[in-house]
């Protein structure tokens, strides 16, 4: 497919740069350059904790199933009682949040 956009012809490109080999090695340095290209790192417990946790969450709804049917019941029935005041309370609340994070207050 040939295209031209204001005289010019536009094809795709793909441009491949070389890259240094790359090896993984523990140390208590961390992250360190040999001159050669080749980084050496260290992955903390911390990193693998965070890592994991992540793709936890990644795999979650983060919707709690239970707590949904149940309000969707309550509604059903008539039962579920809106506090429009703590939902007021809470909005000002996170509106003074928001202010003072970006300098307004």
């Amino acid at each position: 497919m040939n295209m031209k956009i204001n005289g010019v012809d536009v094809h795709p490109t793909t441009v491949s740069t070389p890259v240094a080999p790359s090896r993984v090695k523990a140390s208590d340095a961390g992250v360190q350059g040999s001159g050669n290209g080749v980084r050496e790192f260290e992955v903390s417990q911390t990193a693998r904790q965070l890592a994991d946790l992540e793709a936890r969450v990644a795999q979650s709804s983060g919707i709690n199933e239970a707590k949904v049917e149940a309000i969707r019941l309550a509604l059903e029935r008539g039962e579920y009682q809106i506090d429009t005041k703590k939902i007021a309370d809470q909005l000002m609340k996170l509106d003074w949040e928001i202010g003072k994070a970006s300098g307004r207050i």
